[in-house]
C-alpha cells in the first residue's frame, strides 16, 4: 500500500511538470536614439520681427502690408560629420505664420551632424495623392491647411497674400506657389549635435519675396499668380526664394 501511494505521488509530480510552461524572460527594451527636434520658422522684414499691422517700402517702392505667410514643408534630411544622410519620413509640417502656427517637431537620431535640408512643397507622388485619406489634425488634411486645390489638384506649397498701394487706393496681391516643378529644396551648413531634446530656429525673411534678385514690383510685375502652366508672373517671383529662410541657431 505504501509502494502504491508513492508510485501515485510520484506520477501527480511527474505529470505536475509536464504541464507547466516555462516563460522566458522579458528581453530587455532599449532606449530609445530618437530625440524631438522642434524646427521654429520666426518671420522678419528686413532683419525686425514681421509686424502684421505695418506697411512696408519695398526696393521697388511699392508699399506693401502682408496678411497671409504659409508653407508646406516636407523632405527634411539631417547630414552626419560622416556625410551619412539620415531621412525623416512620413513628416510634413504645415505653417501659417500669420497665427502663430510656426513649428513642427520631427524625430533626430541621436548623433553629430553637419547640414540640415528640407523642402518646400512635396514629392510628386504625395502631392497628387488621395488629400482625404489624411485625418484632420494631421498637417497635410486639407480641412486644417486649406492649401489643396481638389482631389488630384495637388497641394499649394507656399501662400503670400497682403495688400498694396495703386493709384492712391489699397489692393490686393496673391501668390500662391504651387506644381511639382515650383518645389524649392532649402540646406543649411551647421555643426550641430543631437543628445537631447532640442531646437532649431530659422529665420523667414519675408521682404526676400521682393527684394532679392529681382527687385519685384507689384505694380509693374505683377500682383497676381497662382502657378499656372504659362506664367511669366511666377517664373519671376520664384527667382527671389534664394535666401528666404535662413538657420538662426540649433540648440
Amino acid at each position: 500500500m505504501k509502494l502504491f501511494n508513492y508510485i501515485l505521488a510520484l506520477s501527480l509530480v511527474v505529470s505536475s511538470n509536464a504541464c507547466r510552461t516555462i516563460v522566458d524572460p522579458p528581453e530587455p527594451v532599449a532606449p530609445s536614439t530618437d530625440q524631438n527636434l522642434v524646427l521654429c520658422f520666426k518671420p522678419l522684414f528686413n532683419q525686425a520681427p514681421l509686424n502684421w499691422s505695418v506697411a512696408y517700402i519695398t526696393n521697388a517702392n511699392d508699399t506693401i502690408q502682408f496678411d497671409k505667410l504659409k508653407y508646406i514643408l516636407s523632405n527634411f534630411v539631417l547630414e552626419k560629420t560622416d556625410g551619412t544622410l539620415v531621412p525623416i519620413k512620413n513628416t510634413y509640417a504645415y505653417l501659417n505664420l500669420r497665427d502663430g502656427r510656426d513649428s513642427v517637431i520631427i524625430k533626430a537620431p541621436v548623433g553629430e551632424y553637419k547640414s540640415i535640408r528640407m523642402m518646400m512643397g512635396l514629392d510628386s507622388a504625395t502631392n497628387h495623392s488621395d488629400p482625404t485619406l489624411w485625418s484632420l489634425d494631421q498637417p497635410l488634411s486639407p480641412a486644417l491647411n486649406e492649401m489643396h486645390w481638389g482631389w488630384a489638384g495637388g497641394y499649394i506649397f507656399n501662400i503670400i497674400e497682403g495688400y498694396y498701394r495703386k493709384n492712391n487706393t489699397n489692393a490686393g496681391f496673391s501668390f500662391h506657389i504651387a506644381n511639382d516643378n515650383n518645389v524649392r529644396i532649402f540646406s543649411f551648413v551647421q555643426n550641430f549635435s543631437i543628445s537631447k531634446p532640442s531646437r532649431a530656429v530659422f529665420n523667414v525673411h519675408a521682404d526676400k519675396y521682393f527684394n532679392n534678385v529681382n527687385n519685384f514690383s507689384l505694380v509693374t510685375d505683377g500682383s497676381f499668380s497662382h502657378s499656372g502652366a504659362i506664367d511669366p508672373v511666377m517664373d519671376k517671383f520664384i527667382q527671389n526664394l534664394n535666401g528666404l529662410f535662413e538657420l538662426k541657431s540649433i540648440n
